[in-house]
């Protein structure tokens, strides 16, 4: 009977051309015994909700797997961004999407770092995703900038550890302290080229589904928001052992 009131159901909801083929007092009575059925097991709309909703996240992870295997030895080239092991040396590499005004992205730089001192085979790029605002994407700029200077990480880590505005200023003032070249600092930040490279990581960020940060990439599997030092530590030796 279940089997029958639920593709009865179906059929309804899924076909209405072939619910036509009822009369109205038919369709009255075919009603009513889902209504009075549905009334009485309520659950099943619960289930049928739970299995549509389990569905959808399969296909998004199936997608988010499909665009990062596709784009994963760009995004990893040995040009990007990053710090550890060289991208040829690296058995494991760790891509973060982040945003320099968010707070859970500062908090995962100790955790960064603790892995970095402790764990040689280990390769993090860095992928700007300023969606938190203006000065997120002018800090953005400027880090991309000391990366012509090869002092990414450096810059990266000042800007996570700094606690005041992110204007020119303060931006000019952390590349001094680090003994950069501020004026070419300047002039890369606005340049064509680097305003490109911050859409391009954006886009692909979203690409995969990325709507908050930070987001972990560990070999191919995404993991979105704060992972912590055990559950990063964690993601990394299971990359491993899938290999």
């Amino acid at each position: 009977m279940k089997k029958l009131i639920l593709t009865t159901a179906a059929m309804f909801v899924m076909a209405p051309a072939q619910a036509q083929d009822f009369n109205d007092a038919q369709k009255g009575a075919i009603e009513g015994i889902i209504k009075e059925y549905l009334m009485e097991n309520p659950s099943v709309i619960f289930d049928a909700v739970e299995a549509h909703q389990t569905r959808q996240q399969e296909e998004e992870a199936q997608k988010a797997l499909n665009a990062i295997e596709a784009n994963i030895a760009a995004m990893t080239s040995e040009d990007a961004p990053s710090i550890g092991a060289s991208a040829a040396e690296a058995d494991v590499t760790v891509i973060e999407f982040f945003d320099y005004n968010c707070g859970y992205c500062k908090r995962a730089i100790p955790d960064i770092q603790g892995i970095l001192k402790d764990d040689p085979k280990v390769r993090f790029v860095f992928k700007e995703m300023p969606i938190l605002g203006p000065t997120s994407r002018l800090a953005a700029s400027w880090a991309l900038a000391a990366q012509k200077q090869d002092r990414y990480f450096d810059y990266h880590v000042a800007l996570m550890e700094h606690r005041g505005p992110k204007n020119e200023a303060e931006l000019s003032g952390i590349g001094k302290k680090l003994g950069l070249d501020v004026e070419q600092l300047k002039a890369d930040a606005a340049s064509d080229e680097i305003s490109k490279a911050i859409d391009e990581d954006t886009a692909f960020g979203r690409e995969i589904g990325i709507n908050g940060t930070p987001a972990f990439i560990v070999g191919t599997q995404l993991f979105p928001g704060y992972l912590g030092p055990q559950g990063l530590k964690d993601s990394i030796q299971a990359a491993r052992e899938a290999e």
